[in-house]
């Protein structure tokens, strides 16, 4: 990570823990440290550690770890720079032009990406006002949207001859190579490059900053296909962790603590210009448990409320079973006569739409409505049974006991059945539901290294007042190469660079930086003093001079090596004493 006098006062001026609290509401304290469920991977257990001594981050469960710098950048997907530039300002320091500060070839690509894409975002939103977009404003009439909404989300038009960026991005000076990493352009057969979106109107995907980072695109012509067209993946994009419309979402999500999930771009375009601006959605694809701690980031009360067709009502009863498995609250909303939110707006206006929000039911009870809803005459004992069965399911996945109890009731009760056969039920659906198969968090390659070396490293990233002792050691005291490795480094730090050793050493070694953090955070309980410093000096020159001892006797000795050998002895009998 880069460093300077003004990245070292950023440091200094901002704590860790307020940062990442801004971003993780849900972290406590814990001891010395702070802990809370991890916001890089889905888990129910807490596993994401913040140590307030040492200013950085780690979690035990996916091996994400860092300083304030790194944190930012890995939760908002900035660059090195773009994140120092956001720390000044909150930290009150000048932090100057990003030519001033070291940058990777990475970062550098990154912001080219980004500045590529802002450009395209305003070509685009040109071309919609010049007579090439003239379809597209007459469509956009058509549903209503105001000048000021079609500014706000920065809409636009994509040329349909396939060509008009790509030689935009050419005349400006960006590569074709460039563009494709960026997702503008795609190559197609016989090796001939064309514009992604053609014939479309354009709607810019931002991050939680504002960059525009991709796009989404809506054919004009009914015989087009797909309907709605989105980037590929890219190092700035990713759909499973991307909600439409949060950037502009988030100051309202942030005061008021809730969060509406739509399904689509113009849903959300509607639900803002009508005020309703705490609306967003998931990008052409289901919503996924990344999008669910993205969420929990924010709001505690999540509405979900997709279209009102059988599909739209089946993603809502998965979307909710989503934000339960990571252990969050959600409410279903159908507006129940077959229109779509946008359109509902237009039609009923803001008023009459958020009554329907008001009426969203948790999960169970949405499900039990629909199930009467449908239903002209009351049930036979066998539709009972097999509407308990399917609507136990969702159940069997509520992680809150005290919930899932009155969810017990309520379906014995809105049925008519005895409770205890409810519950009888609902064990069995826990036995024989299949388990989802979850892709496990990748973990670090442990460092092999014998106990007492691990544990000195890691009383010397944990206190800087225990280098003095440790400068009774040299490397060559410590058998493991890593081990010897990292005692080389941490002894050359400064005195002023000892209380951020844990940044310094995973710096230096970016490889085994998450070992290195995941140390430097691990609790050691009471084995963390003077005395265990102390103490575990001893045993490792004792062991370095048993391997020492044991090199020796393997070979025929020198008349030096044999005045080593007993000088060795001599050390090994007194070091026997202090132990």
């Amino acid at each position: 990570m880069s460093s300077s006098p003004v990245i070292e006062l950023i440091r200094e001026k901002l704590d860790i823990v307020e940062i990442v609290r801004e971003y993780v509401p849900a972290l406590r304290k814990a001891g010395r440290n702070w802990k809370a469920p991890c916001p890089f991977h889905n888990e129910k257990t807490p596993s994401f550690t913040v140590s307030p001594d040492k200013q950085i981050f780690y979690c035990f469960g996916c091996n994400e770890g860092g300083d304030v710098f790194s944190f930012v950048m890995k939760i908002e997907g900035l660059t090195f720079p773009e994140a120092a530039r956001k720390l000044a300002a909150k930290a009150g320091v000048e932090y100057g032009e990003e030519r001033t500060h070291a940058m990777t070839e990475a970062d550098r690509e990154r912001l080219e990406l980004k500045k590529m894409l802002a450009h395209a975002a305003d070509f685009y939103h040109k071309t919609l006002f010049s007579p090439a977009g003239e379809k597209a404003r007459l469509y956009l009439g058509e549903r209503r949207l105001s000048k000021a909404t079609v500014e706000r989300f920065g809409l636009g038009w994509a040329p349909a001859d396939g060509t008009s960026l790509m030689n935009e991005l050419k005349a400006r000076g960006w590569s074709k190579d460039l563009a494709m990493k960026a997702g503008l352009v795609t190559e197609r057969e016989g090796g001939r490059v064309a514009d992604t979106f053609r014939g479309r109107i354009m709607f810019p995907i931002t991050n939680q900053a504002g960059d525009t980072v991709a796009f989404g695109g809506r054919v004009l012509d009914p015989e087009g296909i797909p309907k709605y067209l989105n980037s590929p993946e890219t190092v700035l994009f990713s759909k499973r962790r991307t909600l439409y419309g949060l950037h502009e979402a988030l100051p309202q999500i942030r005061k008021s603590g809730r969060v509406l999930l739509l399904e689509g771009y113009m849903d959300v375009i509607g639900a803002h210009q009508h005020g309703v601006d705490w609306a967003v959605a998931p990008l052409g694809t289901a919503l996924t448990g990344e999008h669910a701690g993205l969420i929990g980031r924010y709001a505690k009360d999540t509405v979900v409320m997709f279209d009102d067709d059988r599909a739209g009502i089946q993603a809502s009863v998965r979307a909710a079973e989503i934000f339960m498995d990571a252990g969050l609250y959600v409410r279903l909303a159908n507006l129940g006569n077959g229109q779509d939110p946008d359109e509902f707006l237009n039609d009923y206006g803001r008023e009459a739409f958020e009554g329907k929000l008001t009426e969203a039911a948790d999960p169970l009870d949405f499900r039990m409505t629909l199930f009467f809803k449908g239903l002209k005459t009351a049930p036979t004992s066998q539709q009972k049974a097999q509407a308990i069965a399917v609507l136990l399911e969702t159940v069997a996945k509520q992680p809150d006991e005290i919930l899932k109890s009155e969810w017990v009731k309520s379906l014995a009760s809105r049925f008519g059945v005895e409770e205890d056969s409810v519950w009888k039920q609902l064990r069995k659906t826990a036995v024989h539901a299949p388990r989802e198969a979850r892709r496990e968090p990748e973990t670090a390659a442990p460092l092999r290294m014998p106990a007492m070396e691990r544990g000195f490293i890691q009383l010397l990233l944990r206190d800087p007042s225990l280098f003095e002792k440790a400068r009774e050691l040299a490397p060559e005291d410590f058998s493991d190469s890593s081990a010897r490795a990292f005692f080389t480094a941490l002894m050359e730090l400064p005195p002023e660079g000892r209380p951020k050793a844990a940044t310094a050493l995973a710096e230096k070694f970016p490889d085994q930086s998450a070992a290195i953090l995941e140390m430097a955070v691990a609790d050691l309980g009471e084995n963390a003093g003077p005395q265990s410093a102390a103490r575990a000096v001893r045993v490792l020159k004792r062991k370095s001079l048993e391997r020492r001892l044991k090199e020796l006797r393997g070979s025929a000795m020198t008349p030096e090596q044999l005045e080593e050998y007993s000088r060795l002895m001599s050390e090994l009998k007194s070091s026997a004493k202090e132990l």
